[in-house]
């Protein structure tokens, strides 16, 4: 990548464990330009059971990147975002479109919903559509509504 990066691009593909929005995992907090930066709010997160280097949240109302020690290690994927996974499925399309493409659906270590030949990338959805019992059968049936990024 040469140079930094100059706008957030909400139609940029989305490649699983690499990149969004033109952001690119890995890649350091000084190579996105300080006009891109100053668009996004900043949070950092503190987690009280892990202790050592903060995290970093940058967000906006399509777009989170979480940065630790500077470096992008998880982008988020929301609202109006229209870039596509290889095969056009993005936020809003159906989570059984996702698991035609990519096999079972999953729950991952942290509660998120990751498919079984699709690495670096989870998706959430409206979770007060399923509960614990019926989750199997409701989610399928959800649109996404958030996608993250991260490396596997």
């Amino acid at each position: 990548m040469s140079g930094k990066v100059d706008k957030i691009d909400l139609n940029a593909p989305i490649v699983a464990g690499k990149s969004a929005a033109g952001f690119m995992l890995g890649m350091q907090k000084n190579d996105v330009s300080r006009e891109v930066l100053d668009l996004f709010t900043v949070t950092e997160i503190i987690n009280e059971y892990v202790k050592g280097t903060p995290l970093y949240k940058y967000y906006t109302d399509e777009v989170i990147l979480f940065f630790e020690q500077d470096q992008l290690t998880q982008i988020g994927l929301f609202n109006n975002y229209k870039g596509t996974v290889c095969n056009e499925l993005g936020l809003g399309s159906m989570v059984k479109d996702f698991e035609a493409a990519f096999g079972d659906m999953v729950e991952g270590d942290e509660d998120q919903l990751i498919f079984t030949n699709l690495k670096g990338l989870c998706i959430e959805v409206d979770s007060s559509a399923y509960t614990s019992a019926n989750w199997k059968i409701e989610i399928p049936r959800q649109k996404v509504t958030e996608i993250y990024i991260y490396e596997e």
